[in-house]
């Protein structure tokens, strides 16, 4: 149950939620939207990608029959950019080869529309060819030495510019044709925001960026310091918007009701103005690496509607192919984990495949019944409200600005460029994950108080780089009853990355900045003081491992007796040296605090970072009874069994939905699924929103009624078997 102090937060956020346009805790109004606005219609989509050699070759009924039997209501193909799938008459649009008299862009469209089906045409403008750079020499991409920059894999073909008249004319151009020319709605832009460009140095990007900042371009993009960086970043951001506006006003030139709609790049830009120019986000994670987790795609999920806040539904993307082998289909099982993670996160599934031409076929049937499956259940996959009391916040600004000496330029696990703090946001998320927390994600962006107070506790995983104002908001945020869990150097560096005299939570956290870090310490061991809340299932050991990366701090509060205290590094080699030469000192490795109405966990070392890079279980502990002891009650969903499940709990109109998602993984050489070990049986336990009660409770994946009990306002439902993707169902009366 919410207590008092919580429920003077709720109303505080919910008036301001109301002049932003959406609920606190049970988001915007999403049926009152599908009245008006189509988007909210598709739960089901699929993309094709055509490829030259397609036209002639490929089977339009294969594709027609599957999206029957599927019962997809969406569909994303191939028309153009690159190489045209319809006769085009727009300059420079270059035909695909083998189109002859042929139109498959424009049959397949046709055909869908007569299904009934919702179409979006995929445009991909990041290519030029030999012809139109001759002509038009202003529409490349240049590097710094003036010369138009080739594709990375194509070295036939030159980048073009975002910024210029290829991209706010020539564009356009191609948009009017496909909307004029087809019954389509709306079109899907493959990397129109520049791709592989980076930095354009052309004579267009030049003059406007000098207009607009009185600088020069920066030289490169990693140095955050540079006035020019920071400018060029506001410039590059601005330009995008007017990109988004220029190809929105070109579709509804046409079709009033038409979108444009990015499939990735939005990852960079403001949440706020995003829902202004946004009506639905496509979450572009198609696939994940070997050594990343398989929750990626839950992760993609959560980002999106993080962006969105209500304001119009999120599909994701996975891919059947193997990505490097586009011809070759993955491991079934994998796919469909990667799928069901970002259904049970709330994405509509976007199915892609590479090529419209089937080699392979064995994807097949695993999809058909795993779209079948979800169009049967639909109704509990309409969300309108995430029920977690737990967000996890991301920070471009912290990914940007912050530089850990970790491994930076490593490959993103979600669609957010990698940064200085990833492997800390991967740990908070892997903890949470295994500590079975249902969560949302929260962007530093967008601290409104009406977006904070969804939330009984925020999660801050080394959220190093904060503005004054950010912090003002967690501090009014916690005074008025919220909670938080903050790591590493959180608030310890201004936007841009430079070092502050002190914390911009100091007076949260309950320390002052000591004025180093540690930034490489080995062999360092923390003593555990129990019992108390934060050492729960560590009260058996004396000790545990301690951080690789450590703030000092100088408590302002001595009265209480920290339950973690630091053991300082000692040497680990020899064997017969390696032993503490002191013993526990009187440094706090954790403070866990009241502020106003709220509550405060703060760890002063890297705890996520190493729990990601490590995995000691103990770190796991800690993580989970900080979360708890902060959010100061149990979580809406609980759940006790063996195993690794993914969890979330939703609301929609007349039911809840609560999601297990089956995790654990048969290969232990890499993380690729290459089959689903069933697991179980569970118990869960839900709370049920006020004013509401069961009508009937089912298992979707066991398809029957589950066996449950009601106390107060708490349901208890017994799930014997997890195959994959178990889904609670309740009706609600």
């Amino acid at each position: 149950m919410i207590s008092s102090d919580r429920r003077t937060l709720i109303k505080v956020a919910a008036s301001l939620a109301a002049a932003a346009g959406f609920h606190p805790l049970f988001g915007s109004s999403a049926y009152a939207a599908e009245a008006q606005d189509w988007v909210w219609d598709p739960m089901r989509w699929v993309q094709v990608n055509f490829t030259d050699d397609d036209p002639g070759r490929f089977d339009p009924g294969f594709w027609l029959d599957f999206m029957r039997r599927t019962s997809t209501q969406g569909v994303c193909l191939s028309a153009g950019g690159i190489l045209a799938f319809y006769p085009t008459e727009v300059q420079f649009h270059r035909r695909s080869t083998f189109l002859g008299n042929s139109d498959p862009f424009g049959d397949m469209a046709k055909a869908c529309k007569r299904m009934g089906l919702r179409v979006l045409a995929r445009v991909d403008p990041s290519v030029l060819y030999p012809d139109a750079l001759a002509a038009h020499p202003e529409w490349a991409a240049r590097g710094a030495d003036g010369k138009p920059r080739r594709h990375p894999d194509d070295p036939s073909a030159y980048l073009s510019c975002p910024n210029g008249p290829f991209s706010f004319g020539w564009v356009p151009q191609v948009i009017r044709e496909i909307m004029a020319k087809y019954p389509v709605d709306g079109i899907f832009g493959n990397r129109w925001s520049g791709g592989h460009v980076g930095v354009c140095y052309c004579d267009v990007c030049k003059t406007e960026f000098r207009l607009a900042s009185g600088l020069d371009l920066p030289a490169n993009l990693f140095n955050r310091q540079d006035p020019a960086m920071v400018a060029y970043q506001r410039w590059n951001d601005d330009k995008r918007f007017a990109q988004i506006k220029a190809y929105n006003e070109a579709a509804r030139s046409i079709n009033p009701q038409a979108l444009f709609a990015p499939g990735s790049s939005w990852q960079r830009l403001d949440p706020k103005r995003l829902r202004g120019v946004f009506r639905t986000i496509y979450a572009d994670q198609q696939h994940r690496a070997a050594t990343h987790p398989i929750w990626a795609a839950g992760r993609g999920a959560k980002e999106a509607a993080c962006v969105m806040q209500g304001a119009g539904p999120i599909a994701g993307s996975f891919n059947v192919a193997q990505m490097e082998f586009k011809d070759s289909v993955q491991s079934v099982d994998e796919t469909l984990a990667f799928m069901h993670d970002g259904m049970a996160q709330g994405f509509r599934p976007w199915l892609i495949k590479f090529k419209a031409e089937v080699f392979d076929k064995r994807w097949v049937a695993p999809f058909e019944q795993a779209f079948a499956w979800h169009a049967r259940n639909e109704r509990y996959f309409r969300n309108t409200a995430n029920l977690a009391q737990v967000a996890m916040m991301q920070s471009l600004q912290t990914n940007s600005g912050f530089r850990s000496g970790g491994p930076v330029n490593m490959q993103p696990v979600s669609a957010m460029a990698a940064g200085g703090n990833e492997a800390a946001l991967n740990g908070a998320y892997q903890a949470l994950l295994e500590a079975r927390v249902p969560f949302a994600l929260v962007d530093d962006r967008d601290m409104d108080q009406s977006v904070l107070g969804q939330y009984r506790t925020v999660y801050l995983p080394n959220i190093a780089c904060m503005t004054d104002e950010q912090c003002d908001s967690i501090r009014q945020y916690v005074r008025g009853g919220g909670a938080i869990v903050a790591t590493g150097e959180t608030s310890l560096y201004d936007a841009s990355g430079a070092e502050r005299k002190n914390f911009g939570l100091a007076d949260l956290f309950g320390c002052d900045y000591g004025g180093q870090v540690d930034k490489k310490v080995e062999n360092s061991y923390i003593s555990i003081d129990g019992p108390h809340p934060l050492t729960l299932g560590l009260d058996d050991t004396p000790r545990i491992i301690g951080g690789t990366r450590v703030v000092r701090v100088k408590p302002t509060d001595e009265a209480s007796k920290p339950p973690l205290r630091l053991i300082r590094s000692y040497p680990d080699q020899p064997a017969e040296l390696a032993y503490p030469r002191e013993p526990t000192s009187d440094v706090p490795m954790v403070f866990a605090r009241s502020f106003g109405e709220g509550r405060v966990v703060y760890f002063p070392f890297n705890i996520d970072q190493l729990f990601w890079e490590q995995a000691p279980r103990d770190h796991l502990y800690l993580l989970r009874n900080a979360i708890a002891w902060a959010s100061n009650g149990p979580q809406p969903m609980e759940v006790s069994g063996a195993g690794l499940v993914d969890v979330s709990y939703f609301r929609q109109e007349k039911s809840l939905a609560a999601h297990l998602v089956n995790l654990n993984n048969a290969s232990a050489l890499k993380g690729y699924m290459h089959e689903a070990v069933s697991i179980g049986p569970f118990t869960v336990t839900l709370d049920l929103p006020d004013g509401t009660r069961p009508r009937r409770v089912q298992l979707l994946e066991g398809a029957k009624s589950a066996a449950f009990r009601q106390q107060g306002n708490k349901l208890v439902v017994k799930v014997p078997k997890l195959a994959l993707h178990e889904v609670i169902a309740v009706d609600l009366a």
